[in-house]
């Protein structure tokens, strides 16, 4: 039996779908204000042009000098205005949003994805990519067949080749790519094409986009979709119900909640952020069996971003102190990073992961979204 919904998602958040674009400070974009206010590049370049190849030649070399170590004191907005090379800087400006961030500092805005009429939307890849998570944590979390499969991807597999049997390592990408079926309650296979499709979503208007400092061990700007903004998508399922697949979601996301809270209650400095999380923690608890809450885009976590909280809530378990040994050593393979003198910055399971993405004006965790189901 197949279930074709119509959808509304809503962002909780601002969200970020990269485009892999990297917008530069010093030729894509300028602050003005509390806006960022993006360059057509063509219509500025032939601007400069009319004015003359010696002022082409110095906007080349000011944006070359001044992404190479930081050795010019280039500032496009003063480049075009001081030499008079436009009238009004609306001239050249294809369009604005606003900006959360220091205006003093002059980072590159990792861009969003949109359509050529720069009008960002939710990709149905990245939707169906955070919905196959949650089929493969029920999975995990309810079939007794998973343990092996949690076994591999803590200890790894055993090969041979030549006649010598090895452990070779494995990861979560392993795993989904081995991941053949699923089960529903009633304990009946099913395969992993029970996500039949997942449309892009309808666009959402440029005006609705927002740039944003954030802050995960170093600053990174973003130009995301702004909270509160909705775009309608559609859903197929093959002999699998948008509720239990809700509820599916939700649980994953609560069990997520309990371990992150648990984390940054231990951290000097984290109200605003635990803050925005109670009020999205709500509405999972709400129990509407027509929405689900997930986390989409860049700065999902560790635990969203794969099945660790599957695996994590299982080594936990009484007489499974093996495998829990083995899971931390898996992450610290994976993690653990080296300090000047080269030592290892060994990561203890309890405290992992310790960092942590958010707006830096506003603790604001970012990617976080709420599907509802409005008709069939």
């Amino acid at each position: 039996m197949r279930e074709k919904v119509k959808l509304k998602i809503t962002t909780l958040t601002p969200v970020t779908i990269g485009s892999g674009a990297e917008l530069s400070p010093y030729s894509d974009y300028v602050i003005i204000g509390k806006q960022v206010c993006f360059i057509d590049k063509k219509k500025m370049q032939d601007l400069i042009l009319q004015k003359g190849e010696k002022y082409f030649d110095l906007f080349v070399e000011g944006v070359a000098t001044k992404m190479d170590n930081n050795r010019s004191d280039f500032d496009l907005k003063s480049f075009l205005t001081n030499n008079q090379l436009v009238k009004n800087l609306d001239d050249v400006i294809s369009y604005r949003c606003p900006f959360v961030g220091n205006t003093e500092s002059k980072l590159p805005v990792k861009g969003l994805l949109k359509s050529p009429l720069q009008e960002p939307y939710f990709p149905g890849s990245s939707i169906k990519g955070a919905l196959k998570t949650v089929l493969m944590y029920n999975w995990l979390k309810t079939n007794k067949n998973a343990e092996q499969k949690i076994k591999e991807v803590i200890s790894g597999r055993e090969i041979e080749k030549d006649g010598i049997k090895k452990r070779v390592p494995v990861g979560f990408e392993w795993l989904e790519k081995k991941f053949e079926c699923i089960v529903n309650e009633r304990n009946e296979l099913m395969h992993t094409n029970t996500i039949q499709q997942v449309t892009d979503s309808s666009r959402i208007a440029k005006e609705n986009i927002v740039v944003v400092d954030c802050y995960r061990k170093m600053p990174i700007r973003f130009e995301c979709i702004a909270k509160n903004n909705t775009a309608e998508f559609e859903l197929t399922l093959e002999n699998y119900q948008w509720v239990d697949l809700a509820r599916q979601a939700n649980k994953y996301v609560e069990e997520v909640f309990e371990k992150e809270f648990d984390l940054i209650e231990k951290q000097q400095g984290m109200n605003k952020y635990f803050n925005h999380l109670a009020d999205i923690e709500d509405l999972v608890l709400n129990k509407n069996k027509n929405i689900a809450i997930l986390r989409l885009g860049f700065g999902k976590g560790y635990y969203l971003n794969s099945l660790g909280i599957a695996v994590c809530d299982y080594v936990k378990q009484e007489g499974k102190e093996d495998l829990y040994i083995r899971f931390e050593e898996f992450i610290n393979n994976q993690f653990a990073k080296r300090d000047k003198y080269g030592n290892l910055q060994e990561i203890d399971l309890e405290e992992f992961p310790k960092t942590r993405l958010f707006i830096t004006n506003t603790q604001e965790p970012l990617g976080w979204v709420k599907i509802e189901k409005i008709s069939n």
